[in-house]
């Protein structure tokens, strides 16, 4: 018996011993990123129920002991976490970026990470993928639609075209209202020329400097948008901040990847012409006129499409190559792109090569050294704009004539007086800008123990921009018809010194404390001079030594600029649960008085984590549908100084010859009259929100309520000529802001092999003029003029910040039209408000979907509200070609007052030539239209090639993609497109956005391309 017994014992354990071993199988495999197939070192991986777990290598392998039919928990910081059944030996996976998990960490003042449930103020990160998806060569264009309260505007289809950016509105009334650029803790230059070689910005618009940064460098973007949020970067980051931080190497294996994409664009709308009549004078053929005012066209009389000839599809490739690895002591990542964008006009393009280094090292266990270097080399091609003389000078030629025909059989242009033939022009009117740029910044970082970090940063941003317009023999140009040249060199450096000290105290276990001391230095110097010149002595060569002494001029302009701030930032926590912040910065400003250089602002904020405060004090224990809760709150002040050098008035280069004591140079009439009492302006802000996550963080929203008011402005404006001037600084005026944001994060589905994401963000702010200096009752922008001072741009008391000044009907007091003696309206003299370019509100959607290797994502861009002045129907108009005018010839009696009799008109006109040219383009109402839109700003699709066809190659992930640009576009405007700036975005201020004016139109555009990591 007991043999037996014993038998059955070593029975049974013999079988469980090999049951042991048939369950307990080694499963092996490899874990990639799904962004670009790297191998992913450190991620979790355990089997479910159990405490058996392993890490992924420096590869991404890793191998684990599991049963068949197990399952194993893939985890990682700032990724989905998967689950997947083992069913053989080897299983490998792909992790997706888990953008939730990845907002949760956000850079904010000077590259110092913060965690987002400790924020009292509302800001919002836009990932790498998000923005290289939208395909856009404008840092700034590619965040359109995507941040809730940041409204962009492209200024134009051009190769190279500006985009303004404003956050929450306008503080300044005449100054710059766009944010400050800082890319890994150092502020660079985003400047856009005003005018260059003495064209004018709605003539030869040049490129915001932001363009010059390669969207491929950049790792996440952070947009600070409140005061509160921006404090600690002092006075020039009073209209908010965009943080960039760019790539960096990591330990591991060196990583190489590779991209490209291909892009066709075409123009995507142009405005309807009339085809009825043809060229001609008051109804009678003329073909020495470019009016379109004769006869009508004959039976099967060619009807050319001149402005569509103008344009064509433009090609653009781009190519970008990155290596990056590292071990535990040193990192590195080098990337080299070139990209080349052919325009929709011949000889228009912008080409830009960029070459970036960054590598940090440590030295022993408590000391960092790194630094990044970054070449660009940015050269543009266009054409000028804005007028007869510009590319969409088409508008003004007659549709029987075929414009393409731009030669004479001697070779000189064919034009009409007063006009240059537009194909000619991009032929013979070359503008070019050539900008060399190194941004570099160095950093240490020493941590001499575990409670305190010493940071210190030295960076610099320098460029060189060669500007050229020319004007070749033969232009119709007065004064310049044997050629003309416009040159400049500018030279811009800003140099920025920061000093970060930083202690961290807990006391007890509960509450946590850390403070930051700094101290900054900026130094900004800009140097630009002018060359003119006209008469070329040889008519085949367009240089300034081809001019004589006499037919030349030459100006310098030197702008120099010192800001010396020092800060504090205090932060309070109990369990990461309250939070409180405290923020002070004091600056030295070089461009005010000395008695008012210094100035102080404070910032004060707090955050509660609700859900888990009520989980602390055991009112829950566990959370339900609400998986997260947040309030926030934030008070701010900031200060602004003035422009540089206008402390004074600057002097004339004529001396004084003409008065009983004719000594010295005179006053510069023609700029602006200093003002040696100038005061820093100031902007008070209070924000309000709240961050509520559902169902396990698969639904989030948040919500803000902001006010902020900006008194004692300092202002450029036109003054009355009894104050001895034209154009004086001043201070005075106060604008405030008020408005509300919404941010709708959703994971609807999340499968194994689908998911799919959509986000939705909703803005809607309101600035208005509560005050202005002295009996002004406007604020007028002279570089925001259209359609020969018509209409422009202008913020009105008690009114809107962005408001159009235009020209009006004459009325009287009870809104009646005063007709004239001739029984036609007139124009009033005082131009008045008509119009308003601020949106209702703006929005965006995007969808994402991934299923298995592929991902298609698009976004809607939505805006409400805001009117557009289409100063380029207005010159339709008076050509002649405008489908206004069809009514020619038809008689009307306009209802009014006949203002020499008082008596109500009857009297009957002609509605011809002379009414639609001297009279109805002169008032401004019926060229202002509702700039609404839904715009399908892109969509994309990507596939990634399964492992199995490229596992036996060293690619470790290959994606191919195909991206449409605006393709749809759904809007009741009837001009090229309502995304429009007449004068581009450097223009300060209310801006120029919302001046439709005769500029190069908007594409729509195709994208192919790849990208392979090896």
């Amino acid at each position: 018996m007991k043999i037996i017994l014993r038998l059955t014992l070593f029975a049974l354990s013999f079988l469980l011993v090999q049951a042991s071993y048939a369950q307990n199988n080694t499963v092996a495999g490899r874990i990639t990123s799904a962004e670009d197939g790297s191998g992913m070192p450190g991620v979790s991986v355990v089997v479910k129920g159990t405490t058996v777990g392993a890490s992924s290598d420096a590869d991404g392998r890793y191998s684990i002991q599991a049963a068949p039919g197990s399952t194993l928990v893939f985890s990682f910081i700032g990724m989905l976490p998967l689950e997947r059944t083992v069913s053989g030996a080897t299983l490998d996976v792909v992790m997706r970026s888990d953008s939730k998990a990845l907002e949760e960490v956000v850079v904010t003042a000077f590259g110092v990470e913060q965690e987002k449930r400790a924020l009292g103020f509302s800001v919002q990160e836009v990932q790498a993928r998000e923005i290289t998806e939208s395909q856009q060569a404008n840092i700034v264009n590619a965040l359109q639609g995507k941040v809730a309260g940041v409204q962009i505007t492209n200024s134009g289809g051009a190769p190279g075209a500006s985009a303004i950016m404003l956050i929450r509105g306008g503080t300044s009334l005449s100054g710059n209202n766009q944010p400050l650029y800082v890319v890994d803790g150092v502020p660079v230059d985003n400047t856009t020329p005003v005018s260059q070689g003495g064209l004018t910005a709605d003539v030869a618009p040049g490129s915001n400097r932001a363009i010059d940064i390669n969207p491929e460098d950049i790792e996440s973007l952070t947009v600070l948008k409140g005061p509160a949020a921006a404090a600690l970067y002092g006075l020039r980051a009073a209209s908010g901040v965009v943080v960039i931080t760019t790539k960096k190497g990591s330990a591991g294996s060196t990583k190489i990847s590779y991209s490209n994409s291909f892009s066709f664009d075409k123009v995507n709308r142009l405005p309807e012409l009339q085809s009825t009549y043809k060229q001609g004078e008051q109804g009678v053929f003329d073909a020495t006129s470019n009016d379109s005012w004769g006869p009508q066209f004959e039976a099967n009389e060619p009807v050319y499409d001149n402005l569509k000839s103008i344009f064509k599809t433009a090609f653009t490739q781009k190519h970008d190559l990155a290596v990056s690895g590292g071990n535990a002591q040193t990192s590195f990542y080098a990337s080299a792109s070139h990209y080349d964008q052919g325009g929709i006009v011949d000889n228009t393009n912008l080409e830009r090569n960029t070459f970036r280094l960054t590598a940090e090292s440590k030295v022993g266990e408590k000391l960092r050294i790194g630094g990044t270097a970054n070449y660009i080399k940015t050269g543009r091609e266009y054409v000028s704009q804005g007028s007869a003389n510009g590319v969409m000078g088409a508008v003004y030629w007659p549709r029987n004539d075929d414009m393409s025909n731009y030669l004479n059989p001697n070779g000189t242009q064919r034009t009409f007086p007063g006009m240059d033939n537009p194909h000619w022009g991009v032929q013979n009117k070359p503008i070019t800008s050539d900008v060399d740029r190194v941004m570099a910044v160095g950093h240490v970082i020493y941590d001499p123990f575990t409670f305190l970090n010493i940071t210190y940063r030295l960076g610099t941003d320098y460029y060189t921009d060669n500007f050229k317009s020319v004007r070749m023999p033969g232009t119709t140009i007065t004064t310049e018809e044997k050629g003309a040249l416009s040159q400049s060199t500018t030279n811009s450096q800003i140099t920025t010194s920061t000093l970060l000290v930083t202690g961290k105290k807990t006391f007890g276990e509960n509450f946590n404390t850390s403070l930051t001391v700094g101290h900054n230095l900026e130094n900004s110097n800009r140097q630009t001079a002018t060359w003119y010149g006209r008469n070329f002595i040889d008519p085949s060569f367009a240089g300034i030594n081809n001019v004589v002494q006499s037919d030349r001029t030459i100006s310098q302009n030197i702008s120099r600029r010192r800001i010396i701030g020092v800060f504090g930032d205090l932060n309070l926590d109990w369990k990461g649960i309250a939070f409180l912040n405290f923020r002070g910065r004091n600056d030295w400003s070089s461009t005010l008085p000395v008695n008012a250089r210094s100035f102080f602002y404070p910032a004060v904020s707090t955050s509660i984590v609700v859900t888990d405060l009520l989980e602390e004090f055991g009112i829950t224990s566990e959370k339900g549908i609400i998986s997260f809760g947040k309030l926030r709150a934030s008070w701010a002040r900031v200060g602004k100084d003035a422009p540089p050098h206008v402390l004074a008035t600057t002097l004339g280069t004529t001396t004084n010859t003409f008065t009983i004591a004719p000594r010295g140079f005179i006053s510069n009439a023609n700029e602006y009259y200093g003002n040696p009492a100038l005061k820093p302006e100031f902007t008070n802000s209070i924000e309000i929100g709240a961050d509520v996550r559902f169902l396990r963080n698969r639904i989030g929203v948040d919500l803000t309520y902001y006010k902020t008011s900006t008194d004692e402005q300092i202002l450029g404006t036109r003054t009355p000529p009894s104050s001895g001037s034209f154009l004086a600084y001043l201070n005075g005026g106060q604008i405030d802001n008020e408005g509300v944001e919404l941010m709708l994060n959703t994971q609807p589905v999340t499968k194994e092999n689908f998911s799919w994401a959509l986000d939705f963000n909703f803005a809607k702010n309101k600035a208005t003029v509560k005050d202005l200096p002295g009996a002004l009752d406007r604020v007028e922008l002279s570089d925001a003029w259209a359609a020969g001072n018509v209409a422009q741009g202008a913020a009105f008391l008690n009114g809107s910040l962005f408001g159009i000044n235009g020209n009006v009907w004459k009325r009287n007091a009870q809104g009646q039209l005063l007709i004239g003696s001739n029984g036609y309206p007139q124009v009033q003299s005082l131009l008045q408000s008509i119009g308003d370019r601020n949106p209702d509100w703006t929005g965006g959607l995007t969808n994402t979907f991934n299923y298995k290797t592929f991902s298609l994502s698009f976004m809607w861009d939505v805006r409400i509200g805001g009117d557009i002045y289409n100063a380029t129907e207005n010159v339709l108009v008076r050509s002649g070609l405008s489908t206004k005018t069809l009514e020619r010839g038809q008689t009307r009696v306009f209802e009014g007052i006949v203002e020499a009799t008082g008596q109500p008109n009857t009297q009957s006109v002609v509605l011809d030539q002379n009414y639609y040219q001297t009279i109805y383009p002169f008032q401004g109402y019926d060229f202002v239209e509702d700039g609404s839109w839904y715009r399908l700003r892109y969509i994309t699709l990507t596939y990634n090639l399964p492992k199995g066809l490229i596992q036996k190659t060293p690619i470790k992930n290959l994606q191919v993609f195909g991206t449409g640009r605006n393709l749809i576009l759904i809007t009741d405007y009837s001009g090229v497109d309502p995304e429009v700036s007449g004068s581009g975005a450097g223009v300060g201020g209310s801006g120029s956005f919302g001046f439709d004016n005769l500029g190069v139109p908007a594409t729509r555009g195709f994208d192919v391309g790849l990208k392979v990591t090896l």
